[in-house]
C-alpha cells in the first residue's frame, strides 16, 4: 500500500494560481473524498497529485521518495481520467490487455464480472460506446486496476441512478476485501458518506477544511422550530448556517451538544437532527464569502 503526502503544493496557470499552498497527507487504506465548487481547483488538484501536471512550488513524496514519472511510482496510481479516448477500433478487450501490462494487480476476472452486471459487451469498440457505458468503464478501470492509490474525478456522475448506487456499493465491497486508498473528487457526498473515511472541503485552489465523517457527524447540527422560540433560545450559539421558511427557522450550528442542551431544546419542541455534508459545505462556502476571504 501506499502514502501519497504533499507538502505545500502550488500550481500556476496562465498567470493565475489554482492550487495555493496545498498540504496533506493521504494515508493507505482510507476512502477521501474533495468536495469544491467549479472553480475550487479540484481537477487541477488530481492532475497533481496522479503527475498529469506539473508542480509550480511545493512537494510530492510517494511512499517517502519524490514523486515523478519513474515506473514504479506511476503504475501505483491509477487516474482514469472523464476524458479518456481510446484510437481507432480499440475495443474494451484490448483496453483490460492494456491495463494489465501496466498495472501488476489487474483483476480482469472482476473487471468482466462488473462488465456483465452491466450487460457490456467485452468485443465492443470504445467509440462505440455510450456516454454512460464510458463512464462506467472509466469506473470499473479504476476498480479492477488495484492500484495502491486509485483517483476517480466524480465518478459515475452522469450515470443512472440504480448504476451509481450499484458502482458504489462495489466499491465499498472491493475496498473491504483489497484494502487499499481512493480518491474521489464527487460532487455526491451524500449518497455515499457511508463509504467515505475524510472529506477535503476546496475553494479557490485553497484546502478550507477537512473532516472524518463521524467528526461531521458529532459536531454539526440542525435546530429547527418556531422562528421567535429558537431565536430566544441560540443566543451566544456558533450557527454557521440559516434557512428560514414562513415562521419555521433552521440553523446549522457547529457545536457538540451537551445533554442539557438536548433537554433544553427539546423542552421548547426544537427539532435536532444531522446535516447533510454538501450543506455543510455551502454553508462554509458562505461564511467565507461573507469575510472576503478568497
Amino acid at each position: 500500500m501506499s502514502v501519497l503526502v504533499c507538502e505545500n503544493c502550488s500550481k500556476i496557470m496562465q498567470k493565475k494560481e489554482i492550487i495555493k499552498n496545498f498540504s496533506y497527507n493521504f494515508l493507505e487504506n482510507q476512502v477521501y473524498a474533495i468536495l469544491g465548487k467549479s472553480n475550487s481547483g479540484q481537477n487541477e488538484l488530481l492532475n497533481l497529485i496522479t503527475g498529469r501536471i506539473m508542480l509550480t512550488e511545493g512537494q510530492i513524496f510517494l511512499d517517502g521518495l519524490p514523486f515523478g514519472n519513474h515506473h514504479r511510482h506511476i503504475n501505483k496510481i491509477c487516474f482514469i481520467a472523464s476524458d479518456m479516448r481510446f484510437s481507432g477500433q480499440t475495443n474494451i478487450l484490448q483496453i483490460f490487455k492494456m491495463m494489465a501490462s501496466f498495472y501488476p494487480n489487474w483483476d480482469s476476472y472482476y473487471a468482466y464480472e462488473l462488465l456483465l452486471h452491466y450487460n457490456i459487451k467485452h468485443h465492443t469498440a470504445f467509440k462505440q460506446l455510450t456516454i454512460n457505458q464510458k463512464t462506467i468503464l472509466i469506473g470499473i478501470l479504476g476498480l479492477a486496476s488495484r492500484a495502491n492509490i486509485t483517483v476517480f474525478d466524480n465518478p459515475m456522475e452522469s450515470v443512472d441512478l440504480k448504476d451509481r448506487y450499484d458502482f458504489f456499493n462495489f466499491l465499498y465491497q472491493h475496498q473491504g476485501k483489497y484494502p487499499r486508498t481512493f480518491i474521489l473528487s464527487t460532487n455526491l457526498i451524500d449518497e455515499i458518506d457511508y463509504l467515505v473515511d475524510k472529506i477535503l472541503l476546496m475553494d479557490h485552489g485553497k484546502l478550507i477544511a477537512h473532516f472524518t465523517i463521524e467528526e461531521i457527524k458529532e459536531n454539526f447540527r440542525y435546530l429547527t422550530g418556531k422562528t421567535e422560540v429558537l431565536k430566544s433560545l441560540i443566543s451566544g450559539v456558533k450557527i454557521i448556517g440559516v434557512e428560514e421558511r414562513g415562521k419555521t427557522l433552521t440553523v446549522c450550528i457547529r457545536e457538540k451538544l451537551k445533554k442539557d442542551e438536548i433537554r433544553k431544546y427539546q423542552k421548547y419542541l426544537i427539532k435536532i437532527s444531522e446535516v447533510p455534508i454538501q450543506k455543510i459545505f455551502i454553508y462554509l462556502i458562505h461564511l467565507r464569502e461573507k469575510k472576503g476571504i478568497s
